[in-house]
């Protein structure tokens, strides 16, 4: 596991070593819906962003 810091409450989260660049975590602490960013092999979390459904309206 990775211990990665939460963007928005700074508080830790373990991602596991073989996450995906993409994956979405929920932080328990705060509640953020955060995605994973691997930038040089560092683990980042942002927060991810909304995704509404399209029904093809």
């Amino acid at each position: 596991m990775v211990k990665v810091t939460c963007p928005i409450c700074g508080g830790k989260l373990d991602i596991p070593e073989d996450s995906l660049p993409g994956e979405l975590f929920e932080h328990e602490e705060c509640g953020a819906h955060l995605e994973l960013v691997i930038t040089g092999g560092k683990f980042e979390l942002k927060l991810a962003e909304e995704i509404a459904e399209d029904w093809g309206q």
